[in-house]
């Protein structure tokens, strides 16, 4: 087999553009929680790449060997990307959604628990959830598997339950095992030392969230466009879907915050643009153009009043919006693919398009299966790391984990 050339530097340029990705997180966490853990909040980004890649590198052959062809992954005719250059560009991705994860859980983990969660997730639990859907696993071939739809099963173009809807509820059971921050307890005016750390809260970065939101933007088209592998038709849909929906979300959410409280909303936006990238992305390369407007709409409207119902909910602190932007937005995206597919963009006929109920089916019950895995497997880990004492105690909260951990004062 040899280099498939032009599918090989696509396929580079996506995993460059993806990496990006990394760090802007970082900043976009850093940008929406308190000074006293902004440098956690960026430390968390390096760690990402750390802790996952040299792992990743060691154990992808063990669980993608079953679509890798004499060292290469076929894209057409003895032609074919190098192994490990498409390891790099899956790797990036699984970096990727652990940052998110910590994202998710801000202020009130121990450094030295991210350390453990995070060898955990890339050595086992991120690589086995990605082999099962993107390694041609059992979630891949579930349709025939059932005999429910035959030829398909959970499909997943760049990552809406593999990395957003995981990374969103990974997230949310990180925050139910450790419990809320002391700026949660003052929605409860508990404490005066509550009430003071929610007043601080509102002392935030917000011009690092913005850079790091448009540097997440500018990554996408890498995440979505390079899933394609090769530079082609599939790529045109895949890298325009996503401009529209991202932009249009963010909009749409940014105008349901002025109609409620008559200011341009910057929280507001920047959620709604990231739930607007999230829900195209399972859809990006499947879809015809049109579509992307009615996700954009919806996305925007699901983060906005999928924020506000999260805030209402005590146990669920979550600053960065992680849950509904990324876990409600991937769910949503992930569950339309059987129905919005579109035959002449991917080859596969939606619902809508005279395509089986089953594969819906087999897609809900598809993601039911790995997301119930991460929700188990994700809450069981960090509440182990509460027993082991990595939860930050009250004193280190108020403190800060900027000097707890990295020993930076402020």
């Amino acid at each position: 087999m040899q280099v498939d050339v032009e599918a090989s530097i696509w396929t580079t340029i996506g995993g460059v553009l993806v990496f990006l990705m990394i760090p802007a997180i970082g900043m976009l966490e850093a940008g929406l929680i308190r000074r006293k853990n902004l440098i956690n909040g960026l430390m968390k980004g390096l760690l990402a790449v750390m802790i996952f890649l040299p792992i990743w590198f060691a154990v992808f052959p063990l669980y993608f060997s079953r679509i890798i062809v004499n060292g290469y992954l076929p894209t057409g005719q003895d032609v074919g990307v190098p192994e490990f250059l498409y390891a790099f560009f899956l790797g990036v991705f699984g970096a990727v959604t652990l940052a998110l994860i910590y994202a998710g859980a801000p202020e009130r983990l121990k450094f030295g628990g991210w350390v453990i969660f995070s060898i955990f997730f890339s050595a086992i639990q991120w690589p086995l959830v990605a082999s099962w859907i993107w390694g041609d696993g059992f979630l891949y071939n579930l349709g025939s598997l059932t005999g429910l739809a035959p030829g398909l099963g959970l499909r997943d173009f760049a990552g809406g339950t593999v990395v957003h809807a995981y990374a969103g509820l990974a997230g949310a059971m990180a925050v139910l095992a450790l419990g809320p921050t002391l700026r949660r307890l003052a929605d409860r005016y508990e404490s005066e030392v509550a009430y003071k750390e929610a007043v601080e809260a509102k002392n935030v970065d917000l011009q690092l969230a913005i850079i790091g939101t448009v540097l997440l933007f500018f990554g996408w088209f890498g995440f979505n466009g390079g899933s394609t592998l090769s530079m082609d038709v599939q790529t045109e849909y895949a890298v325009t879907n996503t401009a529209i929906a991202g932009a249009l979300a963010g909009f749409v959410s940014m105008l349901a915050a002025y109609f409620e409280k008559r200011t341009w909303d910057a929280v507001a936006t920047i959620g709604g643009t990231l739930g607007g990238l999230v829900a195209i992305t399972p859809l990006a390369g499947f879809i015809d153009i049109p579509f992307s407007y009615l996700v954009g709409v919806a996305a925007g409207l699901v983060t906005y009043y999928g924020t506000k119902l999260v805030e209402r909910w005590y146990t669920i602190d979550d600053p960065v919006g992680g849950l509904p932007a990324h876990g409600f937005n991937g769910i949503m995206g992930s569950m339309l693919v059987p129905i919005l597919a579109d035959p002449n963009v991917c080859g596969m006929a939606g619902l809508i398009y005279g395509g089986s109920l089953g594969w819906v089916l087999v897609q809900w019950m598809g993601m039911a299966i790995a997301l119930g895995f991460v929700v188990a497997t994700t809450y069981a880990m960090f509440k182990l790391l509460v027993a082991l004492g990595f939860r930050a105690s009250r004193e280190e909260e108020i403190v800060g984990l900027d000097a707890v951990d990295h020993g930076v004062l402020r």
